[in-house]
């Protein structure tokens, strides 16, 4: 296994870490030549202490991944945020001398970096679907499912959405996160109607009642996550800032074609990731920066997609390489 580069990631590229943060390292490697003609390459190494599920690093602990060329360009083209901090990482966090393949990647980035980025996007709205940030979104959530809980008392538990379209077409005029969405179905039948109330999608073929139990989840999760982000209380602080950090990034990448590191929003970042900020501050700005993320992807002089010719060429040439030079045995 041969590395194209080693640099340090997370916090400590960021310009965001504190004394309780962890030490993480990514890289990119060329598969042995064994393993590439035996179909057995490991996309991803890991190097690392195993950890229960929901067990956080420790302060000081080391995290270490490396990414196989090709697995890394396939990120890289699909506009991964971990793929894009490595790009642009500057030589200042590279961990020794990156090699001739890295440069290769590197001086044509612009075949690489495509508009559709949604991973920026995805993590943006998560966060913010998560929180229940914009206060529209608790509003449509109990609109639906007060809906739904009205017309289960008038048509009964066996009743089908379908039967009250006309309601859901003006439950989706008048309010926001709420739309009307074609879907295939499971079956070759023709595409099915759902409703889509806060990311989550009910079937017009399903009974009312599964729809009023659907929003009904929704709107008691958002209520909670409300009344936590009054009280200071329950609120994952460090997912909120990495919410702002990659809109920044986007929103560089979209009109720049460049991201910079250490970021220069990174004092902020810290504020919000050591909770010093007011929430309705940090909301308001996830909100602002998921339209202006949308907006400046649109207007996006970066081409649709990433060249694909040229990276299995480029992984065609060095995998063809590192084949060549095996040892026979």
């Amino acid at each position: 296994m041969i590395t194209v580069v080693k640099m340090q990631f997370g916090s400590h590229l960021y310009g965001t870490s504190t004394p309780a943060s962890d030490f993480d390292f990514k890289a990119v490697h060329v598969p042995d030549g064994r393993s590439i003609l035996l179909g057995r390459v490991k996309e991803v190494v890991n190097n690392h202490r195993s950890k229960a599920h929901g067990e956080k690093t420790q302060a000081g602990e080391v995290e270490d991944e490396s990414f196989a060329l090709h697995r890394y360009l396939e990120l890289l083209s699909e506009g991964q945020t971990v793929a894009l901090d490595m790009l642009f990482a500057p030589p200042s966090a590279w961990i020794g001398d990156a090699s001739g393949i890295w440069t290769i990647i590197r001086a044509n980035r612009t075949r690489l970096l495509t508009k559709k980025s949604a991973a920026f996007v995805g993590y943006c709205r998560t966060q913010a679907n998560k929180y229940g940030i914009k206060g529209s979104r608790v509003a449509a959530a109990r609109a639906a499912r007060d809906l739904f809980k009205t017309k289960l008392e008038e048509l009964g538990t066996t009743a089908k959405i379908n039967e009250i379209q006309e309601d859901v077409a003006a439950l989706c005029h008048f309010q926001e996160h709420t739309s009307i969405v074609w879907l295939p179905s499971h079956k070759d039948g023709p595409d099915v109607a759902h409703l889509e109330c806060c990311n989550k999608k009910m079937p017009f073929t399903n009974t009312i009642k599964h729809g009023y139990e659907l929003y009904e989840r929704v709107f008691n999760e958002y209520g909670q996550r409300a009344l936590a982000a009054e009280t200071g209380v329950g609120i994952d602080w460090k997912a909120l800032s990495h919410a702002v950090r990659v809109g920044n990034e986007a929103l560089e990448l979209f009109r720049t074609g460049n991201i910079t590191f250490p970021l220069p929003t990174a004092a902020r970042i810290l504020d919000i990731k050591l909770g010093r900020l007011p929430y309705d501050e940090v909301a308001a700005e996830i909100e602002g920066l998921l339209a202006a993320v949308e907006e400046a992807g649109m207007s996006s002089s970066l081409p649709e997609r990433a060249d694909k010719d040229f990276i299995d060429d480029l992984v065609c040439r060095v995998y063809t390489e590192s084949v060549n030079a095996r040892e026979m045995p």
